[in-house]
């Protein structure tokens, strides 16, 4: 079977962003208490959670979603909560390096969101 370029940088996109969540996920599920520096007054607040629980569902979220879109399952929902999901987070940070970088991140989930979706609406027709 031979790939196109377009089916090939699907791919590559889909591993690489899940290897991305998949990674975050899993470190604050294993050391939480390193991760509760950067959870947001507003979250605390929203949730009336401790910090360390709002990390730990965090990775749970982001471990769930990220492996359904490894496995090919699911993606276009999966990548368009987490591209929403990252862009508070992106915000949040704001104009920094690692905000600008998020930020790119975010448009990369939302692409694959997007291809996945319309490779859904073609099966359809």
């Amino acid at each position: 079977m031979i790939l196109s370029n377009q089916k090939l940088g699907q791919h590559v996109l889909r591993l690489g962003l899940a290897a991305v969540f998949l990674w975050f996920g899993f470190s604050q599920l294993m050391d939480s208490l390193q991760w509760v520096s950067i959870v947001p007054t507003w979250a605390v607040a929203l949730v009336h959670l401790p910090p360390a629980m709002i990390v730990m569902a965090n990775g749970l979220l982001e471990v769930i979603l990220g492996s359904l879109i490894a496995l090919g399952f699911f993606v276009g929902p999966a990548a368009a909560i987490l591209a929403l999901h990252l862009f508070v987070i992106a915000l949040d940070i704001g104009f920094s390096a690692t905000g600008i970088r998020d930020f790119g991140l975010v448009f990369a989930t939302a692409a694959l969101s997007i291809m996945s979706f319309e490779k859904s609406v073609e099966k359809i027709d």
